[in-house]
């Protein structure tokens, strides 16, 4: 103690007062005691003494004689005097200040303070006097310590509170000071460097940290080892060993001073052995013995009887307390020496928070979890310790599994208090939960949560990291408090969230605010599994309380809170590759954004997160979970938080129909989850990997759901709601809201491209999967959502600088969605593609584009496979894109001119109009723009794209201007053939072959290309296609067609202007002739109106063109051989055109003809004369067959007459042709250009052939469209150019026969030209009919035209003029020839009778009077030549006789009628007179040479005379009286030449016979020629009488039977004449000789006679007359004549 004696008392001057005023106190004292207590006076005076000596001597200090001092003031302690008490203890307090008082003396002190303790005498003093004592120095120890510690135990058990409170806090003071010595003597004793060391192992825990303190400090720390000892002892209620004479001690106070033992001095434990067996043995073992109450306690439900059960050891609340702050020291300071009691601790702490526990302790329970969570160190250290070990418990896992289901019960038990009125239910105490009105009450801003109507505001709020316990530190409660309901769940919402910032410090290795010493350290091998193991402990629970909490909270600071927790959880969670739990996080992220019934329709697909999340919670906590997920506002009295959107779900697969029909309403909270969920995304993008998925399926259903778009570029924008979805609203807020909410999701693709490639193609995998499942959707044409196509534009469009890393896997997607059903989808990923597309194109690459084969390839190559979807509108987009790159890139497209070609061509009529327009606009655009940087090799790639164009059916206005590119082409090749001749290409690939030809130069295979495809193009099938393909393939050979070598000519010939007059050939004869529908008001000419009839303009003009070409190349091609098969082969086109069943191309294929017949070619010198010649004879042979077939062909009606299967009669031109006039016309007028060639070769054979033909092209009938125009009126004779043409023909040979030098064959050609012309004459009045048996079926519809007459319906042409022009022909040429020996054999007069018979026979009938006055005249013409021939040669002649009586018969008394209405009365005159030639020619030119002609022909003159002479030959043919009276003369004329022949005749003969006059009949002898005139003229009157008794006969009987009225007058006429004639004959008969008339006449004649009498009756006078002239002529006949004598006769004649 040198430092009390020289530092405190050697202060000289000072010790000089100390001692002068101790003097004067103890003089005081002794005047105070000297009455009483002498002795104590007696002993201050010799202290007095003492202190003289002590002061005056150096040597003798103060502290030597302290003793002797102290000896009266303790003697002072033992009197009750309170006075002296008090002054004593004072001046025992000054010494020990002074440091002058020893062991010895503090031990009097001590002994005397007892007393005074025992004695309940001045307790505050001494408690004082003890504190100084005990903290002034060191001087008490051991045994006195303990019993100046033992007397403030003795005091802290008074009765006075006052003494209670200094007594115990003299205790907390003193019993630090006994711990802290232990440190103060280390100080002193140790070097620093040993007490370094000692740092160092404090770790370790030494076994022997103090082997090198003094023997002192063994002292202090046995003072300090026996008390902890003893406390332990005590409260555990056993005697102590050191601290002797206690008599009193509560666990509570004694818990408190472990407690602050063990808060303060850890360091101590952790260094001495000795105390960590004490803590591990002694203080452990008393911590969980005195747990048992707490823990075995359940708290049970009040039984039905009402009376309470009592708890048999009930938890005490001061001692439960108490232990537990004890037990949050012990594992806050001692985990690393207590790793297996901190386990049970642990566990035990997790058990109090089961639902059975008292309220208090489970909250007590809580706010040490709080204590222990927040250090990241200790979370670390109880994962490695125990998580970490195999069979350790795992208490991370459990506690914060614990924590989730205290939350859960937390709320479930709020709302089930509520539910039952207010009763208390299981492990409630305290308040009941608040209801819906006190939260309405407290208005808007109130914290906490809200579950089922319940509301549990926050009640207590912490600072992150900074646990403040409330009920730990009731340190002066006895009973358990009344906790509110909702500090449980307030406390461990906080706690969660330290909880998850620990674990994110131990992951992150953030180093703690507040180390301490004991920490335990984490290598960096242990680091990695320890974070696992951390994460695979925490998640399940984190999460089972995350999502009530975030459920139930109603204020936005605490979703925020728990939000981030869960944010900062789930990326701590992707770091470390921890998938499940990360997507469990960011699924209940996700989850939180929707409606409950919402989201679990929408992630049911993502059930398998749900199973993992409940295997890794406690079992009690599985149905929670999901009560949680499916019970939140269930209820309709429900809190409903404000709702600020509602919006329409978003149709996917999992929503049940019942959800698809609601409207979605979305919270302020699903707004704040979604912000969370896209910060998430925002700040930790790369770690999120496959959960990109459920994060971006949430934000399309919330985008969905609020309505945002997707706009151009990708960003989504607010579309204002038709104000007609009256259930469908987004608050104003959140209107303001949208544009940022659309902000965050445009920057957290924007963020994309700080991601990593792996990462990003995580973002690009999980939006090709949102968008699969959107396209599935679509399938069922619900309106698909275009959100996962717009991002993955977006993201394309950031990471455009990598663009090759993403481009495939984003553009292959694109062109998926591009082929959607649903036109919403299409539209969109034919947006981005193009997008995408535009902008790489036009982005500046590292590598400059244009020089980039590869990239510009890849960049062009999702455009170009857009082509294969079959979508009008992808295309239509497609080619949108094209050209606008052509206008924005064309020029840097160096490589890629191949592909944009090749898109632009590849379009097909499968697509519309505008289609085609947009890719027909980009062609332009390339041919017009960009032909000349274009490489050489994509010029026949745009020569099949522009005819691809051509080709195309939708719009012909492209299809023609396609066509006028190619010619714009053709241009560009002849403006640039020096360049285009020079480049040589390698790749000869691309061009066409074309065989046959050999080394054809490349430029001309360029041409050739376009020919071939402008070929292809004329027989397209529209028809204005084919012209403008015909015209420009023609006019570009006839401008270009000179830059061609010589023999590409023959390759121009061969391989496309033949195939093509093929092709127009083969398609021509199939196209239909149905009538093409007009469509829209366009009119189309009738010429026009059926395919054929265009495919007949494309024959036309293809035919006349190549013909064009032939023609002016014909000189050329002639030098390159193949000529002769050339002229054939054109000549036999010609002929299939002009065998068409068309009029247009049959007549211009014969305009072509005529054209090449007509050329004359100038290369005939080249050739020797020989080889021309025969040449020459070949070529015409050829020419003059095609003709005959054309001829044959076209005019073979029975062939051209095409009976279609199945049609109708009623559709008759459509369905066959009938060669036109024209063509006809044009036919035969090219005979004579033939004929000048042929002439000297021409044969009977042919001229058979060319008759057939010219037969037959008369006898076709003109169509009836045609016959106005034709057909001229009856009395027009102008012949049409056919006939006249026809007739040209004939006189053209007639000519050639008749010349005298003609050669003999063709002379012998006469009488064919005669039956010729015949033949045509029959025309005249027998029009052709045209095949019967087809008739009905053909003319069905002409009947409109000629309804009248069913015989007239084919006659639609004037044939008279032509036939009666044959007549006169032929007339003149019989004239000229009737001596002709071959004329005279072949019979050629009886042709002509025959001929001329059949307009004679119809007469009226003709179509035309003057065709049988030609005839007749014609006839009389001939006979007047030929019956002198026929005389001269009757052998010839046999057998003309019988049809020259017939035809004259048939002439004279026709079949048909005329009356005078038809003719009028000079017209039936006039022929009346004819009618007397014909009779007047017999008479002259028959009647005399009778015997020269045979016999029967005389015999018929005479019927025919007989019957002229009575006009009644045929009743039936009557009509009118005035027939009667007009053919009055011709009668009269046929009577008197019959009279005169047959009985006024040959007076002579009659003289000669008279004798034998009655045997007339009988008479054979006389000359022959004699017998047959009087058998004539017999014949003749026999005849007339029968038939004169007929009409009379007849007459009578008609009268009669008509009574009253009169005959008709014709029937009055006529027997009018019979009488006049039977006078007539009376007359007759009596003048002619007798061997003219035989007997049988005269009886015949007499038995007219009653018949005349009969008569008598009539009332006419016409008749009359008539009569009364007649029975006059009979009174001859009253008597017999002369002559007559014989009885017999008399009588006979009397009959």
């Amino acid at each position: 103690m040198s430092f009390v004696g020289g530092g405190v008392v050697g202060g000289g001057t000072d010790v000089h007062k100390f001692v002068e005023a101790l003097q004067a106190d103890f003089k005081t004292l002794s005047l105070e005691t000297k009455k009483k207590y002498p002795q104590i006076k007696e002993a201050c005076e010799e202290a007095i003494s003492k202190l003289c000596t002590a002061g005056s001597s150096q040597q003798n200090s103060v502290y030597y004689t302290v003793n002797q001092i102290l000896y009266p003031l303790v003697q002072g302690c033992e009197t009750k005097d309170l006075k002296i008490i008090k002054f004593c203890l004072g001046m025992m307090q000054r010494l020990i200040t002074q440091q002058v008082v020893d062991q010895k003396g503090a031990l009097y002190i001590t002994n005397a303070l007892w007393t005074l303790m025992e004695h309940n005498i001045e307790e505050v003093k001494v408690l004082q006097t003890v504190t100084l004592l005990l903290t002034t120095n060191l001087v008490v120890h051991g045994d006195t310590l303990a019993k100046a510690l033992v007397l403030c135990f003795r005091l802290h058990y008074t009765k006075n509170p006052t003494i209670v409170n200094t007594a115990g806090a003299t205790i907390r003071q003193l019993v630090s000071l006994v711990f802290e010595r232990v440190y103060l003597e280390k100080d002193s004793v140790h070097s620093l460097q040993q007490q370094q060391q000692q740092l160092q192992q404090s770790g370790t825990s030494s076994p022997d940290a103090d082997g090198n303190s003094t023997q002192d400090g063994q002292t202090f720390a046995m003072d300090a080892f026996h008390l902890f000892q003893d406390l332990v002892q005590l409260v555990n209620t056993e005697q102590p060993f050191w601290l002797l004479g206690m008599t009193e001690m509560t666990r509570t106070f004694g818990l408190e001073l472990l407690e602050a033992v063990l808060s303060n001095f850890s360091a101590v434990f952790h260094e001495n052995q000795e105390f960590r067996l004490l803590l591990k043995e002694r203080v452990c073992a008393l911590v969980i013995k005195l747990f048992s109450p707490n823990v075995k306690h359940r708290q049970l439900p009040a039984p039905s009887n009402g009376t309470a059960a009592v708890p048999v050891d009930k938890p005490y609340f001061p001692i439960s307390m108490r232990l537990l702050r004890l037990v949050a020291i012990l594992i806050q300071k001692y985990h690393t020496i207590l790793v297996t009691e901190c386990e049970i601790f642990l566990s035990l702490i997790i058990k109090f928070l089961d639902p059975d526990k008292p309220h208090w302790q489970r909250a007590l329970a809580l706010e040490v979890i709080h204590k222990l969570v927040t250090r990241s160190t200790l979370i670390a250290f109880f994962c490695k310790s125990y998580d970490l070990k195999n069979h350790a418990t795992h208490i991370v896992h459990d506690m914060i599994a614990a924590m989730g289901s205290y939350v859960r019960y937390s709320l479930i038990n709020a709302s089930a208090v509520l539910s039952n009125g207010g009763q208390q239910a299981v492990g409630a105490a305290g308040q009941p939960p608040s209801t819906l009105s006190a939260l309405a009450s407290g208005g808007n801003n109130q914290c906490g949560f809200m579950f089922r109507g319940a509301y549990l505001p926050l009640v207590a709020s912490f600072a992150p990291g900074l646990p403040k316990a409330v009920y730990l530190e009731m340190l002066d409660k006895l009973d358990a408090p009344n906790i509110p309901d909702s500090y449980g769940i307030s406390l461990a919402y906080a706690i969660l969230l330290d909880m998850t910032r620990s674990i994110g410090g131990v992951i992150q290795r953030t180093p703690e605010l507040h180390p301490t010493h004991n920490m335990a350290v984490i290598t960096e091998e242990e680091h990695k599994p320890l974070c696992l193991q951390l994460i695979n402990s925490s998640w399940s629970g984190l999460l089972s309380a995350f999502i009530p909490l975030v459920e139930t909270s109603i204020d936005e600071g605490t979703t925020e809170n728990i939000l981030k927790a869960m944010q900062n959880y789930a990326a701590l969670c992707g770091m470390l590759d921890q998938l499940q739990p990360r997507d469990a996080f960011i699924m209940a992220m996700c989850r939180a954004s929707f409606p409950p019934h919402y989201a679990m329709s929408i992630f049911a697909n993502a059930a398998q997160l749900d199973a993992d999340l409940r295997c890794h919670t406690r079992s009690g906590s599985q149905d929670l979970s999901s009560q949680f997920i499916n019970s939140c506002n269930a209820d309709g009295g429900d809190f409903r938080p404000q709702i600020v959107a509602v919006g329409t779900p978003l149709p996917s697969a999992s929503l049940p129909h019942s959800v698809m029909q609601a409207p979605v309403m979305l919270t302020n909270k699903n707004l704040q989850c979604m912000r969370a969920i896209l910060l998430l995304a925002h700040n930790n993008g790369s770690i999120l990997g496959t959960s990109w998925h459920i994060v971006l399926q949430t934000l399309q259903h919330l985008v969905w759901i609020l309505g945002l778009k997707p706009s151009t570029g990708g960003s989504l924008q607010a579309m204002p709601k038709p104000a007609v979805e009256a259930n469908v609203g987004i608050q104003t807020a959140v209107m303001a809201d949208l544009p940022v909410l659309s902000q965050m999701i445009g920057q957290l693709f924007e963020s994309s491209q700080y991601l990593d490639d792996v990462a990003l193609h995580h973002l690009i995998d999980a939006l090709c999967k949102l968008s699969h499942e959107a396209m599935e959707l679509a399938y069922a044409n619900r309106e698909p959502s275009l959100f996962a196509v717009a991002k993955l534009m977006e993201t394309g469009l950031v990471n455009m600088p990598r663009i090759e890393v993403l481009w495939r896997p984003l553009t292959n997607h694109l062109l998926e969605v591009c082929q959607h059903r649903h036109i919403r989808m299409r539209e969109w990923g034919v947006e981005a593609i193009t997008y995408l597309v535009k902008s790489a194109l036009q982005f500046k690459h590292k590598q400059p584009l244009k020089e980039n084969l590869e990239l510009q390839t890849m960049l062009l190559s999702p455009l170009s496979e857009l082509s294969t979807v079959l979508h009008a509108d992808v295309r239509q987009r497609q080619l949108d894109c094209v050209l606008q790159i052509l206008n924005t890139a064309g020029e840097i497209l160096s490589f890629g001119w191949p592909a944009i070609i090749e898109i632009i061509g590849a379009v097909n009529d499968h697509h519309g109009e505008p289609l085609i327009r947009t890719a027909f606009q980009c062609l332009q655009l390339v041919i017009t723009d960009f032909l000349t940087v274009m490489p050489w090799r994509c010029l026949p790639l745009c020569i099949s794209t522009a005819a691809k164009f051509g080709s195309q059916t939708q719009e012909l206005n492209i299809s023609l201007t396609a066509i006028g590119l190619m010619w714009n082409i053709s241009d560009f090749f002849n403006q640039n053939q020096d360049k285009l001749m020079s480049t040589q290409l390698e790749d000869v690939a691309i061009l066409p072959d074309f065989p046959g030809t050999l080394k054809m130069p490349q430029f001309d295979k360029l041409w050739m290309c376009l020919y071939a495809k402008l070929g292809e193009l004329c027989v397209d099938l529209r028809p204005a296609v084919r012209k403008s393909a015909g015209q420009t393939l023609f006019s570009t050979i006839a401008a270009h067609g000179s830059l061609l070598n010589p023999p590409t000519w023959q390759a121009l010939v061969w391989q496309v202007l033949f195939p093509l007059l093929d092709n127009v050939r083969a398609l021509s004869s199939s196209a239909s002739n149905e009538k093409v529908d007009a469509s829209g008001n366009i009119l189309i000419h009738h010429s026009r109106n059926t395919a054929q009839k265009q495919w007949a303009e494309t024959q036309v003009l293809t035919l006349s063109g190549v013909c064009r070409v032939f023609n002016t190349k014909r000189d050329l091609l002639q030098m390159l051989g193949d000529f002769e098969r050339a002229w054939s082969l054109i000549l036999e086109f010609i002929q299939n055109a002009a065998l068409s069943k068309n009029g247009e191309v049959s007549l211009a294929a014969l305009k072509s003809l005529q054209e090449i017949m007509y050329h004359t070619s100038t290369e005939r010198g080249l050739k020797d004369g020989q080889t021309a010649q025969q040449q020459d004879e070949e070529i015409w042979n050829i020419a003059w067959n095609i003709w005959l077939s054309i001829g044959m062909e076209s005019t073979k009606m029975s062939a051209t007459t095409r009976l279609l299967p199945g049609v109708a009669g009623g559709d008759s031109q459509e369905d066959f042709y009938i060669p036109s006039q024209a063509f006809l016309t044009a036919l035969i007028q090219i005979f004579p250009a033939i004929f000048q060639h042929i002439q000297v070769r021409f044969s009977a054979s042919d001229f058979d052939k060319f008759c057939t033909v010219l037969t037959n092209a008369v006898c076709i009938p003109v169509q009836t469209d045609a016959v106005p125009y034709i057909m001229s009126t009856v009395s027009d004779t102008l012949l049409t150019p056919l006939h006249d043409g026809i007739l040209e023909c004939m006189e053209l040979i007639q000519k050639e026969a008749i010349r005298p030098d003609s050669e003999s064959s063709i002379r012998q050609l006469i009488p064919a030209i005669f039956r010729q012309l015949l033949i045509f004459s029959k025309f005249a009045c027998a029009p052709p009919t045209f095949q019967q048996s087809v008739e009905h079926n053909k003319y069905g519809k002409s009947g409109n035209h000629y309804a009248n007459n069913a015989a007239v319906e084919v006659v639609s042409m004037n044939y008279i003029p032509f036939g009666e022009k044959s007549i006169s022909i032929c007339v003149k040429l019989y004239q000229s020839t009737a001596t002709e020996e071959s004329v005279v054999q072949e019979q050629i007069l009886h042709d002509i009778i025959k001929a001329l018979r059949t307009p004679l026979a119809m007469k009226y009938k003709c179509l035309s009077s003057s065709t049988w006055k030609l005839a007749i005249s014609s006839l009389i013409s001939v006979l007047h030549t030929g019956l002198k021939v026929a005389r001269n040669k009757p052998q010839h002649f046999a057998s003309q006789w019988d049809d020259l009586a017939d035809t004259l018969d048939k002439f004279l008394f026709p079949i048909s009628v005329c009356t005078i209405e038809d003719r009028g009365l000079e017209e039936i005159v006039l022929d009346e007179t004819i009618d007397c030639q014909v009779i007047e020619l017999l008479r002259d030119e028959v009647l005399p040479y009778a015997h020269e002609l045979p016999h029967q022909f005389i015999m018929q003159i005479v019927v025919l005379l007989n019957k002229g002479s009575i006009h009644s030959a045929s009743d039936s043919n009557i009509c009118y009286e005035s027939d009667w009276k007009l053919r009055e003369i011709f009668a009269k004329t046929c009577f008197e030449t019959l009279l005169q022949f047959s009985l006024l005749e040959d007076q002579a003969t009659a003289t000669a016979c008279n004798n034998n006059r009655l045997n007339a009949n009988l008479l054979t002898a006389g000359s022959a020629g004699a017998v047959n005139k009087d058998f004539a003229g017999r014949l003749a009157v026999t005849a007339l009488l029968h038939r004169f008794q007929e009409v009379l006969k007849r007459f009578n009987d008609d009268e009669r039977q008509s009574g009253k009225c009169p005959l008709p007058r014709f029937r009055l006429s006529e027997i009018s004449f019979v009488l006049k004639a039977i006078a007539t004959l009376v007359v007759s008969m009596k003048k002619a000789p007798a061997s003219k008339v035989n007997k049988p006449a005269w009886d015949l004649l007499i038995g007219l006679y009653p018949y005349l009498v009969d008569c008598t009756t009539t009332t006419s006078p016409e008749v009359s007359r008539s009569l009364r002239e007649a029975l006059l002529q009979y009174t001859d006949l009253l008597q017999a004549p002369s002559y007559v004598k014989d009885n017999a006769i008399q009588s006979n004649g009397q009959q």
